[in-house]
């Protein structure tokens, strides 16, 4: 979940970008667009029930106050007409929202770090014993949830396995799974030959699922 929405948030911070160029170019859909992103970012804020929405829901109104005259303290009187406030108010708005998403990305991924060190510590105790089948073309989210049951099949392993499933939802978990095997392959020293891999490299034909 905490994957996804990462994802998702970062999309919207994608499209800041091009929000911005409007603003420079004084594009006459600025604020229309910015309005549509600003609804965009509540509503998956929303979904992931996040505090943040009603932060973002805050900003939202302020924006729409400015189309009846609202002024914000922060712009005094560096703007002149009441269209150019409007502007300046628009942007003010995507600045903090931005600035709210990437300190929630940040949060996100400082609740990762700890799990992506058990997730190593896990891929690398499970295949000392016994390497992981490298995965079919489709459907990928399949093999990984084969290759998650296996993992917890090690005796050796049982105490990272169950940490990480007690921690993380079954979303996060394959997605941080599907890293950390891929960070496993890149670095691996030569390009795979066959099937299987175990500490980076590739030496056996493909396992199926029982």
């Amino acid at each position: 979940m905490l994957a996804l929405t990462r994802e998702k948030l970062l999309e919207h911070l994608q499209e800041v970008n091009a929000l911005v160029n409007r603003y420079q170019s004084r594009d006459s859909v600025f604020v229309a667009k910015s309005l549509n992103w600003l609804q965009e970012v509540e509503k998956s804020l929303l979904q992931i029930r996040s505090p943040a929405a009603s932060l973002v829901a805050g900003e939202r109104a302020r924006l729409l106050a400015a189309g009846d005259g609202y002024r914000d303290p922060s712009l005094s009187d560096r703007t002149t007409s009441r269209r150019k406030a409007i502007l300046a108010m628009t942007a003010l708005v995507v600045s903090r929202v931005s600035d709210n998403l990437r300190g929630i990305i940040a949060d996100i991924d400082a609740k990762f770090d700890p799990w992506r060190d058990k997730m190593a510590q896990l891929l690398a105790l499970a295949t000392e014993s016994r390497p992981i089948p490298l995965p079919p073309t489709e459907p990928r989210h399949l093999w990984l949830q084969n290759v998650w049951r296996q993992l917890g099949r090690n005796g050796d392993t049982h105490r990272l396995f169950d940490y990480l499933n007690a921690s993380m939802t079954m979303s996060d978990r394959l997605f941080l799974l599907d890293e950390m095997i891929e960070r496993l392959l890149s670095e691996s020293t030569g390009r795979p030959e066959e099937g299987n891999m175990s500490g980076g490299r590739c030496s056996m034909p493909p396992e199926h699922p029982d």
